[in-house]
């Protein structure tokens, strides 16, 4: 047996409401476990949650981290420690003259990370509480121009005057440093950093430095990114060591590597506080691109509902896409974070009749893990989309995880009656439906607005859908926008834990540069040799190989005087002038297919704005195989019935079978109306709809 003797992979997602574990054998054997996140102390969930894979594996908690080969981890901790605030007193260090840029932001900065509803109550609109106050923030004289040639030396005096300040007076835990134009010349931030090591010499103080974090242009966002990354450092810090240490005397012998937003893991001492926001969310899309490469899929969106929130990225050509600056609670920032929107849509998602309007609304607030929705029992009195999932009958009440959680259908029923149904003058059924509509419905709005975006239409991808909500909602959310295809997957209530097993050691560096096309095909590959030395060294210290490495190279490109740019994939690791000419002939293709034939303007000017490179070190992943072996049996698979309240075609109760997935071999089709019910999750097949399980076991439903 698999569980007895052989190696694991492990991926670990703590997400906003539960804590997520797959465990995978070399031979392709998969377990899957959850347990509910513990935000007062997240290391606690983890552990329990691996308790509770031990179980299904079927050995001691002790014996499983033993035999671990690779243990990942994508962590909520960051993205909490930002949300709550709780991250440490941060002191900020910059050039003098622009110590107001992160209180000034930008003229969009009011509205950044905003939902639409929010945005359209622009009177109630303020900016967010500056992480760094004011009296915090110092100014030094110095200054480097653009093009990173010195035109004012540091001046030393100043620096060693904030720092004592800030040390001595302010009792900062964490010093962010970020001057204009370092990104061009780190030369004075390096001058910081030595003077920081004599000032500091016992290390009290926790430090970052914008230019060491991003050489991309953009001082507002630079700033926040040092500030940020000091701000979550030591907290991030702390949780990381006290979590491997506590795995370590366990049993773990094995490499323990952290999930970052850029779609890799990486070890503990390589990734900075800031990487790993959204590493949650990275991890659906790693899990989406290894399927997808497995399935022979080049264009998919991926759908994400969990408790909190739901998420939309997009594989493109068999790529998926880095956002330009990533917005991370109102604030924007220079890190590689995977381009993934998002918003309050998740099964907390809280419903409410507006006292002024009378309308009925869902979304963004959320009831969290605790106390979660009304139907948990346990202190809930908010309507959640869970609780109208359950009270149209979609979710067994006795069956929910699998049956370690019985859910109050009773309660949630009388809650939504009282608080939704009853104001809207309308039965509980109705009530609930208008519930699963509006959520369905942003879902598919953000959807087509991702999708559009990018020069695509809907029809020309596949959708797959996950998290634990996702496919209870795909078929809702899926019906307008004219997709073929929904994949589920057994795997699909864990997906980004399955994420964080299947993703490689990953380091990125973005630089801006400007090289006026047609370039020359020297100064390119020097560029590029730079980047990849200075990634090599980083990968030689993770312990990687030449060949265990990949570079992958992506080029940003914009007629001259634009703000943003088309980023390009770079299919060559050498220039030559013909490879140039291709590249932009690539561009205007591309810039056509976004915004039309004629909106370019050739005669501007083409330049090449920024340089990305992801150094890739390969490592062991789950070998997932077709699987014949499980004969299917629609008869066994046949639980029972229930009635549903259905919204399309019409809006009516219908009795619906319904079927557990285990018994559904490969082949196997399912007609809608239906039910198929997953150990963590639920698949509704609408009526029109029909699913077959292909040879992976993959749930794939298409309408007709």
């Amino acid at each position: 047996m698999a569980a007895k003797d052989s190696q694991f992979i492990v991926g670990v997602d703590t997400g906003g409401t539960f804590t997520d574990v797959v465990v995978m054998s070399g031979t392709g054997e998969i377990w899957t476990a959850k347990a509910p996140t513990t935000p007062d102390d997240f290391s606690r969930g983890v552990m329990d949650a691996l308790e509770e894979a031990a179980k299904v594996v079927g050995i001691e908690r002790g014996l499983l981290l033993g035999r671990t080969a690779l243990f990942k981890h994508g962590s909520t901790v960051a993205t909490n420690a930002l949300i709550t605030r709780s991250g440490v007193k941060v002191g900020f260090i910059t050039t003098k003259g622009f110590e107001d840029t992160t209180e000034i932001m930008r003229a969009i900065g009011r509205v950044d990370g905003l939902s639409e509803e929010e945005i359209r109550h622009v009177t109630w609109v303020t900016k967010p509480d500056p992480i760094v106050p004011r009296e915090r923030i110092l100014g030094v004289r110095e200054r480097m121009d653009y093009l990173g040639q010195e035109i004012a030396p540091l001046n030393r005096g100043d620096v060693m005057v904030a720092i004592r300040y800030l040390i001595d007076e302010e009792k900062v835990a964490a010093i962010a440093v970020s001057l204009l134009h370092a990104w061009a010349n780190p030369k004075h931030e390096e001058e910081i950093r030595s003077l920081a090591l004599e000032a500091d010499s016992s290390r009290q103080v926790y430090w970052s430095f914008g230019s060491a974090l991003s050489q991309v242009a953009g001082e507002y966002a630079r700033a926040n990114t040092a500030i940020i990354n000091s701000y979550l450092g030591p907290t991030v810090e702390r949780y990381l060591k006290d979590l491997e240490n506590k795995l370590r005397a366990d049993g773990l012998k094995g490499l323990f590597l952290i999930m970052q937003g850029n779609g890799g893991g990486a070890h503990r001492e390589h990734v900075s506080a800031i990487a790993n926001l959204q590493s949650g969310p990275a991890g659906g899309m790693i899990a989406s691109a290894h399927v997808a490469g497995l399935l022979g899929h080049k264009n998919v969106i991926t759908t994400d509902m969990g408790g909190t929130s739901f998420d939309v990225g997009l594989i493109t050509e068999g790529y998926w896409r880095y956002a330009q600056e990533p917005i991370v609670e109102r604030f924007r920032v220079l890190q590689p974070i995977i381009d993934i929107e998002s918003i309050g849509a998740g099964g907390g998602t809280v419903a409410r009749v507006d006292a002024e309007t009378g309308r009925l609304l869902v979304g963004p607030k959320s009831a969290g893990a605790s106390p979660g929705p009304v139907c948990y029992d346990a202190g809930g009195e908010e309507v959640t989309v869970t609780d109208a999932d359950l009270a149209l009958g979609i979710i067994d009440p006795n069956y929910f995880l699998g049956g370690r959680k019985v859910l109050n259908k009773e309660k949630a029923v009388k809650t939504i009656e009282e608080k939704i149904a009853r104001p809207l003058k309308l039965k509980v059924h109705e009530a609930a439906a208008g519930i699963y509509d509006i959520v369905n419905a942003k879902m598919s709005d953000l959807i087509r607005r991702q999708v559009v975006r990018t020069g695509y239409l809907p029809e020309e991808f596949a959708i797959y859908a996950f998290g634990g909500a996702g496919p209870v909602h795909a078929a809702g959310f899926a019906a307008e926008l004219g997709v073929k295809k929904i994949y589920i997957f057994s795997t699909s209530p864990v997906f980004s834990a399955f994420g964080a097993a299947a993703a490689d050691v990953i380091h990125t560096r973005v630089v801006s540069c400007q090289y006026l096309l047609p370039a020359d095909p020297a100064a390119l590959n020097k560029r590029l040799d730079a980047i990849e030395g200075d990634l090599h060294e980083i990968m030689t210290g993770e312990g990687f190989r030449r060949g265990q490495l990949e570079f992958q190279r992506f080029f940003t490109i914009r007629y001259r005087r634009q703000t943003a740019g088309v980023e390009l994939p770079l299919p060559w690791e050498r220039f030559s002038a013909k490879r140039v000419a291709e590249l932009q002939q690539s561009f205007e293709k591309k810039y056509e297919e976004l915004y039309g034939v004629g909106a370019g303007y050739t005669k501007a000017g083409i330049e090449i704005s920024a340089i990305r490179v992801d150094a890739v070190g390969l490592v062991a992943k789950p070998r997932l195989k077709a699987s014949r072996a499980r004969k299917s049996s629609i008869a066994s698979a046949r639980k029972g019935k229930r009635e549903i309240f259905f919204t399309r075609p019409e809006r009516k109760l219908i009795d619906t079978q319904v079927y557990d997935y285990t018994f559904l071999g490969a082949g196997a089709r399912v007609k809608g109306p239906a039910v198929i019910e997953l150990p963590f999750t639920t698949t509704l097949v609408p009526p029109g709809f029909r699913v077959t399980v292909d040879d992976y076991l993959n749930l794939v439903m298409e309408i007709g």
